[in-house]
Parts: C-alpha cells; sequence; structure tokens
C-alpha cells in the first residue's frame, strides 16, 4: 500500500503541493498547528498536502493528510485556532482575512515529515513555485511516492 493510500481519509482525493511559509511548515511539522488557515481553497477533493517550505528553504519537507476543510467567518475560524491549535495569533488571523467575509481553514491530520527533503523540481518538470496551491498529477504523485519512499518520519 503507498504512503498515501496509507494515509488518505478519503479515497480518491487529490494531493496538492501548499506553498507556505517555513515558520509554519515547521508549526505543522511539529505537530504544534493542526490547522491551515486559506484565504480559498482547491474547487477538488483534497485528501493529502504535500508541504513546501518557501524560501529560504524551498523544499519538501512533508506530508499531511487532510481531515475536513471548513468554509467560515473569521470569528468563527478563530475559535478552530484556538481550539485545534492554528499556529496564529488573533492579529494574525484577522489581518491574513482581511476585507474577506469568509475563509478556510484546513484541518489537518496524520504528518509525515520527511527525513531528506526533496527538491520540488525532482518531480515537477519546470517547477514554479505555487502562490497559494496546485494539483499534484498522477505522474507527479508517483514520482513524489517514489521519491518519499523510506524518508519519512510518522508523528
Amino acid at each position: 500500500m503507498s504512503l498515501f493510500q496509507e494515509s488518505s481519509p478519503h479515497p480518491g482525493g487529490r494531493a496538492v503541493l501548499l506553498s507556505i511559509k517555513p515558520k509554519y511548515a515547521d508549526l505543522i511539522l511539529s505537530g504544534s498547528k493542526r490547522v491551515e488557515f486559506r484565504r480559498s481553497w482547491a474547487a477538488q477533493d483534497v485528501s493529502m498536502i504535500v508541504l513546501y517550505s518557501s524560501s529560504p528553504v524551498q523544499k519538501i519537507v512533508g506530508i499531511v493528510e487532510v481531515v475536513d476543510v471548513v468554509s467560515a467567518t473569521p470569528t468563527s475560524l478563530w475559535k478552530t485556532c484556538t481550539e485545534r491549535g492554528g499556529g496564529l495569533t488573533r492579529e494574525e488571523l484577522r489581518a491574513y482575512f482581511s476585507g474577506k467575509v469568509h475563509g478556510i481553514a484546513v484541518l489537518l491530520g496524520q504528518v509525515f515529515r520527511l527525513t531528506k527533503h526533496i527538491d520540488p523540481s525532482d518531480v515537477i518538470s519546470n517547477f514554479v513555485p505555487p502562490q497559494s496551491f496546485r494539483y499534484l498529477d498522477a505522474n507527479e504523485y508517483k514520482k513524489l511516492e517514489r521519491k518519499v519512499g523510506s524518508g519519512k518520519d510518522k508523528r
């Protein structure tokens, strides 16, 4: 059974490469950040997030299962943040959702920290870091699985 199938809460859900600041990627990998907030989210069902730690790291650093996705007002999302470990202060959350009536909380499940970070160019041809996220196609998904191999640390 593959790493992604083994940990997928929604069989058939897509994997996305999520561009995230190193500070927040580290909090997710340590298990202290259990919610990822987004101003918008994928239209298709997503079961797995591949964490791309942005500059200065610029590597794939982990894989996280998606438990649920919640769309709500920033006030409601603050409650989710405090209850589940959002890794943000109230001021940071307000600033992030400034001008938005609704935001997204991606509830995170099992985290797989990669013991060896992966250069995204090894998985994605002509890699350009996404502004927010990008879907992985079947070929990229398989390349990532091969690269990950046993280089994961289940948390």
